[in-house]
């Protein structure tokens, strides 16, 4: 289904084969998430359960037989009804969320003319592809989210806006661009984003650092922040 605005927003359940994809890649990364304190759901069937723990079996794994089960025995599309319901009723403020960001245009902030926002059963609450614009995010079965999936989404949009001209420009640290995207989403939409909860992972030094105003500029804000950080 899709809601147009200035921006086209797509929002559907994974396929099975992206959704089988998408698992493996999430088993790739789990040493990652470990270190990083995230917990990652995987399914609850004995042959998954078996890779989550044991990721050495992935390097002997028959991808063909591993697809089978995941087709047959585990994924269901009526899995991602009540999620897709709880998105799409409240797409609008995405919308919103994504004018304001034009504003950013002036400095490199990246916008997509279209973003697909996939729902999966599996990993971290959000995950972006800053290439294609493309977002996913985890439910349930009951429709419920690790927190406000239009809060992830937006979150998720703004990782891809400044993905080139600032986090791989400036080299941030994974907690540094978590802490800056947190500052972003609580500072300049406070308004629209109602409650919107921080991590406690994110860096709180570069939270600190951001207002309405440092946004009228980020990069030269981050700039002048990572030279007082090598001072120190």
């Amino acid at each position: 289904m899709s809601i147009r605005t200035d921006y086209k927003i797509i929002i559907r359940a994974q396929t099975i084969d992206e959704e089988f994809d998408y698992l493996f890649k999430v088993f790739g990364k789990m040493s990652f998430y470990n270190e990083h304190g995230y917990k990652i759901p995987i399914p609850d069937h004995p042959f998954f359960l078996k890779i989550s723990n044991d990721l050495d079996l992935l390097n002997t794994l028959d991808a063909k037989e591993a697809k089978d089960i995941f087709r047959k025995e585990v994924y269901s599309l009526e899995y991602f009804k009540n999620g897709l319901k709880t998105v799409i009723q409240e797409v609008d403020i995405i919308e919103k969320a994504i004018k304001k960001m034009g504003e950013w245009r002036n400095w490199g902030f990246k916008l997509f003319p279209k973003y697909e926002v996939r729902l999966t059963a599996y990993g971290p609450g959000g995950s972006y592809n800053c290439r294609e614009g493309n977002i996913i995010i985890k439910t349930n079965e009951g429709g419920i989210f690790k927190r406000n999936p239009l809060h992830t989404i937006v979150h998720e949009i703004i990782h891809i806006g400044i993905e080139e001209c600032i986090i791989k420009k400036f080299e941030l640290t994974h907690i540094e661009k978590e802490g800056l995207v947190d500052a972003i989403c609580t500072n300049y939409f406070k308004d629209i984003l109602v409650n919107y909860t921080i991590q406690d992972r994110g860096d709180k030094n570069i939270f600190n650092i951001i207002s309405e105003n440092s946004l009228k500029n980020l990069p030269k804000e981050i700039e002048e922040y990572k030279k007082e950080i090598k001072v120190l």
